[in-house]
């Protein structure tokens, strides 16, 4: 809202050499658009912006002030009275040209090589891909990794494949991970045998180094 602009040019509407300082236009106008907006009454419009900071802010209070109404519900009417249909709608111009300029100068930044996207300041709602040690998720992975490695090592002339007890480390997680409070101590646990099955699993791997290089281009677009 360019209200510098709209109360230079209107400013003459509101001034009134007897009785009491008329109102900024930034007030009446500002109530307007609330009332228009919210479909108040008179009198709920004038309660909603002496409780409201963020209508006091948008009506161009200095500060927030909920001791006193701003304007008596009575003023709504004379405020409606000034603001035209035809005041409105050179008001409603001044706005767009206003968007339009701020739209061409951003245009601008992005011709000259400024800066673009999007950037979150907030850091609690800042997404985070850390996950950290005591993560059951991060064993578990590294457990089904291991798990496609021996699928891929095993060669049926060797006999049986090596057991990885994949149905009951499976289990074990999921009966962790659908836990709603964890505590520590099922966090470690839960942790540990992860660890124990990729353990076994990393053993059965080291006993076929020869296979896993010959394996390696085609493990890694396995992995």
């Amino acid at each position: 809202m360019p209200w510098l602009d709209i109360e230079k040019r209107y400013a003459a509407l509101f001034t009134n050499q007897k009785g009491n300082v008329a109102k900024p236009l930034r007030l009446a106008l500002g109530a307007c658009i609330i009332q228009a907006e919210y479909g108040y009454s008179d009198e709920q419009t004038a309660l909603q912006i002496q409780d409201n900071p963020y209508l006091q802010y948008f009506c161009g209070y200095p500060g927030y002030d909920d001791e006193h109404l701003s304007f008596d519900p009575s003023a709504m009417v004379y405020f409606r009275k000034c603001l035209t249909p035809e005041i409105v709608g050179e008001i409603n111009e001044m706005i767009l040209r206003t968007v339009a300029a701020e739209k061409n100068d951003d245009s601008n930044d992005h011709k000259d090589g400024g800066n673009s996207g999007t950037m979150i300041v907030y850091a609690a709602c800042a997404p985070s891909h850390i996950r950290y040690p005591q993560n059951a998720c991060l064993p578990n992975e590294a457990r089904g990794n291991t798990r496609k490695i021996l699928d891929e090592l095993h060669n049926p002339a060797d006999g049986r494949k090596p057991r990885t007890y994949r149905k009951q480390a499976h289990k074990d997680f999921l009966q962790f991970s659908r836990s709603k409070k964890k505590t520590a101590k099922q966090i470690r646990k839960a942790v540990g045998k992860q660890l124990n099955y990729l353990a076994r699993n990393l053993a059965a791997i080291g006993e076929k180094p020869e296979r896993l290089r010959s394996l390696e281009p085609r493990l890694t677009s396995v992995l």
